[in-house]
């Protein structure tokens, strides 16, 4: 059975590049804050500074790579705290 999350990040008629946006815009609405580093390849993370989620793609990466780190961020904030849509 697929999750709502797997449904975020998979449309078929999207290129990696399309699908990217996508989902940043996605973590932006959760209210993540979207910062882009060359990480060496570290893969990108995420952090929460007083209240604030701060997203890092690591740029190093290819869009398929960033994109699938999203949707894994996504399940691992949502463990931490649900996601709600930013004011």
């Amino acid at each position: 059975m697929r999750t709502h999350l797997q449904e975020l990040s998979e449309k078929a008629d999207e290129n990696v590049l399309q699908r990217l946006q996508r989902m940043t815009k996605i973590a932006r609405n959760y209210g993540f804050e979207i910062r882009g580093e060359p990480l060496g390849g570290a893969g990108s993370t995420w952090c929460e500074i007083r209240g604030r989620r701060i997203l890092f793609l690591d740029l190093s990466q290819p869009a398929a790579e960033q994109a699938i780190a999203i949707r894994e961020i996504f399940e691992e904030t949502a463990a931490v705290r649900p996601h709600a849509q930013a004011a």
